[in-house]
C-alpha cells in the first residue's frame, strides 16, 4: 500500500512551497538592494564628475589674479561655486620673481539633505596693473 500511495502523491507539500517562496523573496530583496546601490553610486559619480567639470571651467576663466585678489561666487545648473584667492608666499630669491596667488574653487553639490563639496586649487600669477591705473 505504501508503494501505491507514493506513486499517487504528486506535487509539493505546502511547507515546501512556503520555503521556496521565502528563499525567492530573500534572493529578490538582496538583488533589489544591490541594484539600487549601483544606481545610487552611478548617480553620485555623475554629480561628482559634473562638479569637477564646473570647478575646472571656473578655474579656466582666469589667466591671472589682480593684486587685490579674487572672491567670487555663483550658481551653475544647481551647483554653487565660490572662488577665493590669497597671496602665495615665495622664498627669497635673487632677481625678480612673479608674485603668485593660490586660487581655490569650491563647488557644493548633492541634495540638501546630504550636501557634498569639492575643492580644486591652483597657483596663478598676479596680473600686472594696467598703465595709468591707480595703485
Amino acid at each position: 500500500m505504501n508503494i501505491r500511495r507514493s506513486q499517487l502523491q504528486r506535487g509539493f507539500s505546502l511547507l515546501e512551497v512556503l520555503v521556496a517562496f521565502a528563499i525567492m523573496a530573500l534572493s529578490l530583496a538582496v538583488l533589489y538592494r544591490t541594484s539600487g546601490g549601483s544606481v545610487r553610486a552611478v548617480a553620485d559619480a555623475e554629480r561628482y564628475e559634473r562638479a569637477v567639470r564646473t570647478a575646472r571651467s571656473v578655474l579656466a576663466m582666469y589667466d591671472g589674479v589682480p593684486e587685490s585678489g579674487l572672491f567670487l561666487d555663483g550658481v551653475d545648473g544647481g551647483l554653487r561655486w565660490q572662488v577665493k584667492s590669497a597671496a602665495y608666499p615665495l622664498p627669497a630669491s635673487p632677481g625678480p620673481a612673479v608674485p603668485l596667488h593660490r586660487v581655490d574653487v569650491e563647488v557644493v553639490f548633492g541634495n540638501e539633505e546630504r550636501p557634498q563639496s569639492l575643492m580644486l586649487s591652483t597657483l596663478l600669477p598676479q596680473l600686472k596693473p594696467s598703465p595709468g591705473a591707480p595703485r
